[in-house]
């Protein structure tokens, strides 16, 4: 009866690295989204050169880092009916992490914007700064 928990045990551990692997492995570089987001990866990896380096020699984690700079979060538009709107790519999105919850979408309402900020859970993240 033990070897049958073990082995169901075993099975479900690989259909979870299955799909944990699978959402790592689809990241994809997006140009518009490399645009938007390197100023803040530049501040990470000290200026251009050394963002350079970073992406030529780790080009997984490059690619998850841009991940949260762009995807770890998205936009809930004219959430407020007045305001400015939001371009998304003024986010350093790691400015807000201390409002980030475990296993539930955190709203943020930044003053002066129609829009709000809606973070994705801690658990549900690739990459975590």
């Amino acid at each position: 009866m033990k070897k049958k928990h073990h082995i169901f045990a075993a099975i479900i551990f690989l259909i979870f690295s299955f799909c944990g692997f699978s959402q790592v492995n689809s990241l994809e570089l997006n140009k518009e989204n490399e645009k938007l987001y390197t100023p803040y990866m530049w501040a990470r990896h000290g200026g251009a050169e050394g963002l350079a380096d970073f992406k030529k020699n780790n080009s997984h984690q490059y690619l998850k880092e841009l991940w949260y700079y762009s995807k770890s979060f998205y936009v809930k538009r004219n959430y407020l009916l007045e305001g400015v709107v939001l371009d998304e790519s003024i986010i350093d999105i790691s400015r807000f992490e201390s409002s980030r919850k475990e296993s539930e979408e955190a709203l943020v309402i930044l003053p002066g914007f129609r829009d709000a900020l809606v973070l994705l859970p801690l658990n549900k993240l690739i990459y975590k700064p």
